[in-house]
């Protein structure tokens, strides 16, 4: 999955390297497996160790009801059996024609989430954590915002995050939203040759910006600088200028038939109001294009 930019500060050494370690969270609903079976395809051409995760903090609140007690309707939280829902999990995924070579461990805990996924990071060097998400709830915020932002702002570790209409058809076109405020970007963007194969992808970086304003001389350096990275790789410039951000996303990602959206984690202007303050509840990219989000 790598490709050489020939660029002299890049070494073959990180090129050669490839990410082995993978953690994904699991309540073993069909968003969960949703995004199992998206990473099992973007990673099919190689083998990695796949960690489930299922912690307390990320099981759906289900009840049951048991009686009435003096004319009130009694209910039960209904416990998940972890290990059985994992044996239901990797035999699912031993039937399908993604399993791949990869290995499979299964985790459950019940401790706080964040503390489980930093655990995990640390104990078994995990480079990417992935997720599902269940669209827009009614109130127009992810219903799983408050975990994935909660992982995104709080852990230091790359993470993917998979809507739940979200299928795996390639890595065509990538969008990567800036205002270039960050001279890192394309360092980042230079790193994830160890996770995806962009070959043949074509790289689409959108100024993104609630008014118009001239790039300052910080700004048009950063721009400069990823243009500079990504010489021999296909991509171009564009910019979108809406007090929506969101109207902006979906406009580039309809535009371009985008496969995958990736954004920098310091970037907390632009991915807050993109990923979990939305102000329009219509848009789209919510229940179909993954993000990719980078530390």
């Amino acid at each position: 999955m790598s490709f050489i930019i020939n660029t002299p500060l890049f070494s073959f050494v990180v090129l050669i390297k490839a990410m082995r370690n993978i953690l994904i969270l699991t309540d073993f609903s069909s968003n969960s497996w949703n995004s199992i079976e998206y990473s099992l395809a973007l990673f099919q051409n190689k083998a990695y160790n796949f960690y489930f995760l299922n912690a307390s903090d990320i099981q759906e609140d289900e009840f049951e009801q048991v009686g009435i007690d003096n004319g009130v309707l009694a209910t039960v939280k209904k416990v998940k059996d972890s290990k059985k829902e994992f044996n239901n999990l990797i035999k699912k995924i031993n039937l399908s024609p993604l399993k791949g070579a990869h290995t499979f461990t299964t985790i459950s805990v019940k401790s706080n989430l964040i503390s489980a996924v930093k655990n995990q990071i640390k104990l078994h060097k995990i480079e990417l954590i992935i997720l599902g998400t269940n669209g827009l709830s009614t109130q127009g915020k992810m219903n799983i915002g408050s975990i994935s932002e909660d992982i995104i702002t709080k852990v230091k570790c790359s993470t993917l995050v998979v809507p739940k209409e979200a299928r795996f058809v390639g890595l065509n076109e990538i969008a990567f939203p800036t205002d270039y405020t960050y001279f890192y970007e394309a360092k980042l963007l230079q790193n994830i040759n160890n996770l995806l194969d962009y070959k043949k992808s074509t790289f689409r970086f959108v100024y993104v910006a609630k008014n118009s304003e001239v790039l300052d001389k910080e700004q048009l350096w950063n721009k400069e600088t990823l243009h500079d990275y990504f010489i021999n790789c296909t991509h171009t410039f564009h910019s979108e200028i809406n007090k929506n951000l969101e109207i902006s996303i979906q406009k580039v990602i309809d535009e371009f038939t985008t496969d995958i959206v990736i954004m920098a984690a310091k970037n907390l202007n632009l991915f807050e109001q993109i990923l979990f303050r939305p102000k329009i509840n219509s848009i789209k990219y919510y229940t179909k294009t993954p993000f990719l989000i980078l530390h």
